[in-house]
């Protein structure tokens, strides 16, 4: 005895002298201006959106360390990181850096630059347009095909070429927009010739054209006539005058022959119709004649109303004289209605069948021309797996707008999440439906097609993100329960590999531990230890309950940790612990109650070795002996009839008997072991002792620690339940000293 104590009064003050020296160590790493060229002992991962994004880390002079995403080590502190890519505005942010096992991560979304507007002019839908010159708001810019930067706003675009009429038109831009612009010109008409030939059913008739007289008589042949329409008469009197409308083509022989002989009596005449206007119809006085073109016969002499009507043109409406005998042409050229307040919009695309919708109606599928009213006019081109195409267009009265519809194609994105509306980030930019309202999941809409960067963040949730690659027209879907926030998954790895049972840093909520061990005094005891999560952040709790036996008596026990500070690789904490039980299937009255209170303070390694020192005050009252009861003589005076053999000498010798077994020597070694003595030898036995203990746990592997616990009372008195006189399955004496490994499932 004197041995033991003798080496806890050494062992002890050299162990907390080398506790508190190694609580000691803990320094915060100065900020430096190249933290990523210094050894680093945390871990962290800096991304962007998009990535490969070029990497600074402190001063730009120490050089990028990477491109996004870069993954490494820093040393505690706060330090600037600057993020650079093409076509993008670079972004500074300032990264603090714990003193965290965790890996902790950075995420810096770019923004694109802003580029100006443009404006594409083509010439893909007429090839004269090529080499004519461009101006914009009168400044001369090139020749088509260019592109012309160009300041936000209401610009004019004109565009001229020898040979052809000038083109005028209005064209609105912003920033990071190209108009595309493929415009048509018209060439100006140059004067044209053609013949008409004239003859007549009566010789020598007298050719008139245009109100000119005609050298020769009938049969005539009139050269070099201008092409378009003119008004030829052939006369002999004493007849009347024979007139028609002819239309000259360049390079062509026009033929007349003129009826005089029915004029020399009365009669009727022909009128024809001609309208370049689409289903046009032609009326006289009133009477539905017929589609132009078409020869009206039989008209009787006199003056008549024609008319031509057309579906979108003003009607068209000429006074004509017919005379007996004669033949003449009318030709309409209708104008549109409200020709002061229309345009045309045509509508191209290189992809085919794509639908065309203008003011929100259905029009067709491209190329589409349509005449429209001056203004604002939205248009939308869409076909099945592309990007819809929407472009607002001001309309001019009596001016041509061609818009390009550059269709991308597209796949469908689906993305759930576990919780619900989360935030999704695509390519860095939040997630819009079709309408531009930001969406949250679950969400299904149209993304462009290639590589894009999925992100999903929630309010207390770790981030995820994903790389995907789009295809038209498939769906592809995302679906993800997001971690607890500041939790990755090789975090939660380590965090189950360090739980530690018997250390001073507490479980987590939501973890749990089952221990299992062998030892002395209590041979086999077994415990369940759950998390109950941290308070402001700093003190923590879990919650245990246990069994353990040592034959003489089996227990069940309560407990507790206070976890007061965790600061890498320390811990400190306040514990307790409750133990009742009783001798179980016999009826010796035996039971009793400790209580250990006391303080923890720990060291982890690496997250896979805690040391743990541990000091507490323990508390107890056993029950040795059944109550005395003179009246029971069957139970030899006790209350119950299976007592110790020690409660029934000690009875015996204070009867005055001297049982042979148990000596006076032993009767006073049990006075000295329970502080009891005459009847009192028979009430409970309680008492206090301070213990200190140490405690090393190693994570073999995930799941699984091995441990084992020493601890002892050093100059303190035996208790008499740790002795065989008390409790058969002990040793003679109690050593003070106690011993238990073990093993601990984690989860």
């Amino acid at each position: 005895m004197t041995m033991i104590r003798s080496f806890w009064a050494s062992v002890v003050p050299v162990a907390l002298t080398i506790l508190f020296a190694l609580v000691g160590l803990t320094r915060d790493a100065d900020a430096q201006n190249c933290p990523a060229q210094k050894a680093g002992r945390y871990a962290v991962k800096i991304d962007s959106a998009p990535q490969g994004a070029m990497v600074y880390i402190g001063d730009k002079a120490c050089g990028a360390v990477g491109v996004t995403p870069w993954s490494g080590k820093l040393p505690n502190g706060a330090f600037p990181v600057t993020i650079e890519a093409a076509g993008y505005d670079p972004a500074i942010r300032t990264f603090t850096v714990g003193k965290l096992k965790k890996v902790q991560e950075l995420f810096i979304p770019l923004v694109k630059k802003q580029e100006p507007p443009k404006i594409d002019v083509r010439a893909d839908a007429d090839k004269n347009v090529y080499g004519a010159t461009v101006t914009v708001d009168g400044q001369p810019q090139g020749q088509v095909p260019l592109v012309v930067s160009t300041t936000p706003g209401r610009h004019l675009l004109e565009i001229k070429k020898d040979g052809f009429e000038p083109l005028s038109q209005w064209v609105e831009v912003q920033n990071n927009q190209i108009q595309t612009i493929v415009p048509t010109l018209k060439e100006i008409a140059k004067p044209k010739f053609g013949t008409i030939i004239v003859d007549a059913d009566v010789p020598d008739a007298e050719v008139t054209i245009d109100g000119n007289k005609h050298p020769d008589n009938t049969p005539a042949v009139i050269n070099n006539v201008i092409e378009g329409v003119h008004v030829i008469e052939v006369k002999k009197p004493p007849g009347l005058p024979w007139r028609q409308t002819v239309q000259v083509t360049a390079n062509q022989q026009t033929k007349v022959r003129a009826e005089l002989a029915a004029l020399m009596s009365g009669g009727v005449g022909v009128v024809r119709v001609l309208s370049d206007a689409q289903g046009a119809r032609a009326f006289i006085d009133g009477t539905d004649m017929g589609t132009v073109p078409v020869d009206i016969k039989d008209v009787k002499a006199g003056e008549h109303i024609v008319q031509v009507k057309a579906p979108g043109f003003q009607t068209g409406e000429k006074r004509v004289q017919v005379t007996a005998g004669g033949s003449q042409i009318v030709k309409f050229d209708l104008n549109p209605e409200a020709p002061g307040d229309q345009g045309i919009l045509k509508v191209v695309s290189t992809v085919p069948e794509a639908d065309v919708f203008i003011d929100g109606a259905a029009v067709g599928k491209v190329p589409v021309e349509k005449k429209l009213t001056a203004g604002e006019h939205p248009v939308m081109v869409r076909l099945a797996g592309f990007k819809q195409f929407e472009q607002k267009v001001r309309i001019e009265a009596g001016q041509s707008v061609t818009v390009q519809a550059d269709l991308k194609g597209v796949g469908r994105l689906r993305i759930l999440s576990t919780p619900s509306q989360a935030t999704v980030l695509i390519n860095g930019l939040p997630a819009k439906d079709k309408d531009g309202v930001e969406v949250k999941t679950p969400i299904d809409i149209e993304v462009e097609t290639g590589e894009t960067v999925v992100r999903i963040e929630a309010a207390g949730f770790q981030p995820f993100e994903q790389t995907l690659t789009i295809e038209g027209g498939k769906t592809q879907t995302v679906s993800r329960e997001l971690a607890i926030a500041g939790k990755s998954e090789s975090e939660l790895v380590d965090e189950q590999r360090g739980l530690s049972s018997w250390g001073a840093r507490t479980l987590p909520r939501g973890r749990s531990t089952v221990d299992f061990d062998v030892g002395y005094p209590y041979f086999l005891s077994s415990r369940i230890t759950v998390g109950a999560g941290k308070v402001a952040k700093t003190f923590g709790f879990d919650a245990n309950v246990g069994v353990r036996t040592m034959l003489a008596r089996s227990e069940l026990g309560l407990g507790g940790r206070m976890m007061l500070a965790d600061k890498e690789p320390f811990s400190a904490a306040l514990w307790t612990q409750l133990w009742f039980g009783s001798k179980l299937l016999d009826d010796s009255a035996r039971n009793g109650v400790t209580w250990d209170v006391g303080v923890a303070a720990s060291l982890t390694a690496l997250s896979r070795v805690t040391i743990t020192g541990r000091a507490y005050v323990e508390m107890w009252s056993d029950r040795h002996c059944p109550a005395l009861d003179p009246t029971n003589v069957s139970n030899d005076g006790f209350e119950t009839k299976d007592p110790i053999s020690t409660c029934k000498n000690y009875k015996l010798r204070q009867e005055g008997m001297d049982p042979a077994e148990f000596t006076a020597d032993d009767q006073k070694r049990a006075e000295s072991l329970t502080g009891n003595t005459g009847s009192e030898f028979f009430d409970r036995d309680g008492g206090a002792r301070f213990l200190v203990s140490i405690a090393a746990e190693i994570a073999a592997y995930q799941r699984w620690n091995l441990y084992g616990v020493l601890e002892g009372a050093p100059f303190q008195d035996e208790r008499a339940l740790f002795t065989s006189m008390f409790s058969a399955p002990m040793a003679d004496s109690d050593f003070i000293l106690y011993l238990r490994v073990g093993t601990s499932y984690k989860f």
